[in-house]
């Protein structure tokens, strides 16, 4: 729910199930640690509003991954970013008025949209991470198939 709604202030779609209400991403196993964030979306530069489409985009795409393998792989990082990581990096930003985001320049050296768009980037690089811990496990399965095959029927590299 958090992540339809977060995807609809951003301009995305969930795609087919955003039509009839279903959540893509499926129900969640207990209520989104982070509640629900309404944000306007002009609240955010645009750069920042770019990665959190990208980070809103791939957890879709990995949290449908991870039910297509009947629930193994990381759902419960994916539910603390989706629900806890990404909301509550939003709000603090939003949180700060515009006229006193100087302050973080003065005391970090960069800006806070800086800052913002560099956690999304860290959000983006585990949730890539992520995506490549998945396609291994998809290559392992396909090793240990062939492996299967070869042993059962006899190697098809075998030209004797």
């Amino acid at each position: 729910m958090v992540l339809r709604r977060l995807l609809q202030l951003l301009g995305g779609s969930f795609g087919q199930g955003a039509e009839n209400g279903a959540d893509a991403a499926g129900p969640a196993a207990h209520p989104p640690a982070g509640g629900d964030v309404e944000f306007d979306r002009n609240k955010l530069p645009a750069g920042a509003r770019e990665k959190v489409a990208q980070v809103l985009s791939l957890l879709v795409e990995l949290e449908e991954r991870c039910a297509a393998r009947r629930g193994m792989g990381p759902f419960d990082e994916l539910e603390r970013i989706r629900t806890v990581h990404l909301p509550r990096l939003i709000q603090s930003y939003i949180d700060i008025p515009p006229e006193h985001r100087a302050e973080v320049f003065r005391e970090t050296g960069r800006s806070a949209s800086y800052i913002l768009v560099d956690q999304l980037e860290k959000l983006l690089a585990r949730l890539r991470e992520i995506s490549k811990m998945i396609a291994q496990g998809d290559v392992d399965a396909f090793t240990q198939n062939v492996r299967f095959i070869d042993m059962q029927y006899g190697s098809s590299f075998d030209l004797d």
